[in-house]
């Protein structure tokens, strides 16, 4: 047998090591544990408080069902010769814990058993769900296997909260994104395109990319991450033939613009926008060497072709221009900020902000560097226009000029466009469409890039994910658990005993200490049991829920600027 053989996936070594003597641990006569999995805190989310509501977007869970609890456990399980497999749990714990140290026949009557004796109820995929609220309770379904509910607690946690979170920073995004649109009269159908997924080669591992990307979108259309759409098409019923899942446009990378050479910088862009791709959309990283000098001289130098490129069957002929290097609010929006006057009360908070760097200042079309002079006071000296202090949006409008949305803020030609590739945050986000708005431009102006600095950011403690028990039987008699450190500062409390959550008023309301017929009513609806799939969701219906769950007029745009 190959060491990938003998070492491949096993589902039953998908847990800490400590959870497979939990079973000799429980109390003789355990018959049944119930447990639940909760978002327990925001406290460590990266949001905008001004966006954020309290909520998660909870995702992932069909995906883990069919490909962990279905597929794996049926395939590398139940599937195999009873002996291997017991063998190969054996010799694990063996090795690691000593010889004897964990007796296996619990094992060998689980795959006598033939399938996973659990029941899993969960809030609908797409919800938003409270924080403090449950998205699924997991109980045993035969007494003989109580050990089971918590057994699975790693790899539950390991597979579910990434997923989920991702989808509720995307969500956060997706809600930035609206909220601009139609405070700048930007149009809506373009948000959906407007947040790209480029995290995949920072993400922990390959399943890690797909996951996150699949949860990204929930919310948008456009990601770099292919997997993410062979993930969908695998778990969630989704079809790329018949629906939009997601999508990308030709782009090239450094590695292209290097080769060209630089003094032949030019010649690259002219071969790409007139031969390569004649038509249709092309992204092109441009600041290889000196990105205002490309969208100042080489764009002007380049107009007439940009403007006469064909347009595609979908009636797209845009040439998109992509930093992703240097501050992605300077380089978007200018160094220089806008500004009424030059009294030192305006002045003073722009030059701290900027930690010991330049400093600029926008005046009625005029620009200033700032000084500090003295504890109090700043000093402003006139400087020419230089295309940092504009920022890369203005410097386009300039060469290639637009139009006026409906509510008055300049829309670049459609034949342009800008994308940043990196080192894109909410706040980041927020600041971008913030200073665009106070410029005069709308929001539709830019694309942005989320990957390294968002996704790849989270941690199971974003939303304080964790999986415990509130509830068991012990020769008959039901007990409730509960965990409350006087350590803690009270995020660690747990519900008691069994759960019911209630849906009222556009909120989840969870209620605790239930009686076995309350909990089988509320929100909480079986989709698992004893190895089958009972609820078989798709996408669309998952998107459909999820857009449906928030009314966009909910946040106040002018607040955002403010902000």
């Amino acid at each position: 047998m190959s060491a990938l053989e003998r070492n491949g996936i096993n589902p039953l070594t998908q847990a800490d090591f400590y959870k497979t003597g939990h079973i000799f641990q429980y109390p003789e006569g355990t018959e049944l544990v119930y447990s639940n999995f909760t978002p327990r805190s925001a406290r460590l989310a990266p949001v905008i408080p001004e966006l954020y509501d309290g909520k998660v977007v909870w995702f992932g869970l069909q995906g883990f069902i069919k490909s962990f609890l279905i597929d794996l456990w049926n395939r590398n399980f139940f599937g195999q010769p009873k002996e291997q497999v017991v063998s190969r749990y054996r010799r694990r714990l063996d090795t690691a814990l000593g010889p004897g140290a964990v007796p296996v026949d619990h094992i060998e009557r689980l795959w006598d058993l033939g399938y996973l004796p659990l029941e899993i109820r969960a809030l609908p995929e797409g919800s938003r769900v409270d924080i403090g609220v449950p998205a699924l309770t997991v109980i045993n379904t035969d007494p003989d296997f109580y050990w089971l509910t918590n057994y699975i607690e790693t790899v539950l946690s390991n597979e579910l909260w990434k997923p989920t979170t991702t989808a509720t920073i995307a969500f956060e995004y997706r809600k930035l994104l609206t909220a601009y649109a139609r405070l700048t009269g930007a149009p809506e159908d373009f948000v959906s395109w407007q947040g790209h997924d480029f995290s995949a080669r920072g993400m922990s591992g390959m399943a890690d990319a797909m996951q996150a990307g699949a949860g990204h979108l929930l919310s948008f259309t456009g990601t770099d991450t292919i997997s993410a759409i062979d993930y969908l098409e695998d778990w969630y019923n989704a079809d790329a033939e018949r629906e939009l899942i997601g999508g990308s446009v030709p782009a090239t990378e450094h590695s292209v613009m290097c080769m060209g050479g630089f003094e032949d910088e030019l010649e690259t862009f002219r071969r790409l926008i007139t031969e390569v791709y004649p038509s249709g959309i092309v992204s092109i990283v441009s600041d290889t060497w000196d990105f205002f000098r490309v969208i100042t001289d080489y764009a002007s130098r380049l107009k007439e072709e940009i403007e006469n490129r064909r347009p595609d069957a979908l009636g797209n002929a845009k040439v998109v221009f992509r930093p992703d290097s240097g501050d992605p609010v300077d380089i978007l929006t200018g160094e220089a900020i806008e500004v009424a006057d030059l009294e030192a009360a305006t002045l003073l908070p722009i030059l701290n902000s900027r930690a010991g760097g330049r400093a600029y200042a926008r005046r009625a079309g005029e620009f200033f560097e700032l000084f500090a002079e003295g504890d109090a006071g700043v000093r402003a000296q006139a400087v020419a226009a230089a295309p940092s202090l504009k920022g890369a949006v203005e410097c386009l409008w300039e060469v290639f000029g637009g139009s006026l949305s409906a509510k008055g803020y300049r829309m670049l030609n459609p034949r342009v466009g800008l994308i940043y590739g990196d080192s894109i945050t909410l706040l980041r986000a927020q600041a971008i469409l913030s200073r665009l708005a106070a410029k005069g431009f709308a929001s539709s102006n830019v694309v942005l890039g989320i990957g390294s600095y968002t996704y790849q950011y989270l941690t199971r403690d974003s939303f304080g994910w964790a999986m415990k028990a509130t509830w068991g039987v012990v020769r008959g008699e039901a007990r409730e658990l509960f965990k409350d450190p006087v350590t803690d500062s009270g995020t660690k409390r747990s519900a008691r005993g069994l759960l019911r959550v209630e849906k009222e008023q556009g909120r989840y309301r969870l209620f605790d200490r239930q009686s076995p017929q309350q909990a089988a009513g509320g929100e909480l609806l079986p989709v698992f049991r004893n190895g089958n799939l009972l609820v078989d969701a798709s996408l669309a219906e998952i998107r459909e829920r999820l857009m449906a769950s928030w009314v966009p007029d909910s946040i106040s745009s002018s607040d955002l600027i403010e902000a």
